[in-house]
């Protein structure tokens, strides 16, 4: 029985840590917007035709912003990003270029 309990510690503790370098990882990330995007509320909204999916906030144009978490649909890449206090999730296109923060 504590064999049983010790490797379900250590299983969740793995699957912990790997989530959280994942989670550690999307926001060493920056997302440069060159054209007015609008953000939504769930990332599922990049998906046509889901209801529920109104428009959070418009971005700037030639803003950047650092990303929160990134969620992969089937054809698209989801961004979530903040601006003034609000969140909201962009979808990957030719006005959004994500890229990594150097190092300084």
């Amino acid at each position: 029985m504590k064999l049983i309990t010790g490797l379900f510690l250590v299983l969740t503790l793995v699957i912990l840590g790997v989530w959280g370098m994942d989670i550690a990882t999307d926001r060493t990330k920056v997302v440069e917007v060159t054209a007015p995007v609008s953000a939504y509320p769930d990332w599922d909204c990049g998906y046509s035709n889901q209801s529920g999916c109104s428009v959070v906030f418009e971005t700037r144009a030639d803003a950047k912003y650092g990303v929160q978490r990134i969620r992969y649909g089937k054809d698209f890449m989801a961004i979530e990003i903040q601006q003034d206090g609000l969140s909201g999730w962009i979808f990957s296109g030719k006005e959004v270029r994500i890229y990594a923060e150097p190092n300084t």
